[in-house]
């Protein structure tokens, strides 16, 4: 059932990493072709760094964003190409020194979390 597979992944979380502050699936657009994609994104306040990953399964990281070179974290909206059926509030920017990132999570009030927890991080 629900509980046990849950069960699962807290035991897997636990051992894995302890330091994901904050995780789950947010659309990147990305810096050359501008199409959006889905990426599991992990919020490590002890490495200090936003990573990324194909997958939730996937062990192999496919970029970082240190925080260490974010300046802001803002609300934001919609560009061409973004998801569709997504709430207008759910998109937001992380600007770092080298390049602007887009973001859209799941709603307003999972972008919200997202950009209060990098925040707290920054400090």
């Amino acid at each position: 059932g629900v509980t046990s597979s849950h069960q699962l992944y807290e035991d897997y979380s636990s051992n894995v990493a302890e330091n994901r502050t904050h995780e789950g699936y947010l659309w990147k657009r990305g810096s050359l072709l501008k199409n959006w994609k889905q990426r599991w994104f992990v919020l490590d306040s002890i490495k200090h760094q936003l990573r990324y990953y194909d997958s939730m399964e996937d062990s192999h990281c496919k970029g970082v964003i240190e925080l260490s070179d974010v300046t802001t974290v803002t609300p934001s909206g919609p560009t061409p190409g973004a998801p569709k059926k997504v709430d207008d509030r759910a998109f937001f920017d992380v600007n770092t020194r080298r390049r602007l990132y887009n973001f859209c999570a799941s709603d307003g009030q999972a972008a919200q979390d997202w950009i209060e927890k990098i925040q707290m991080c920054l400090q």
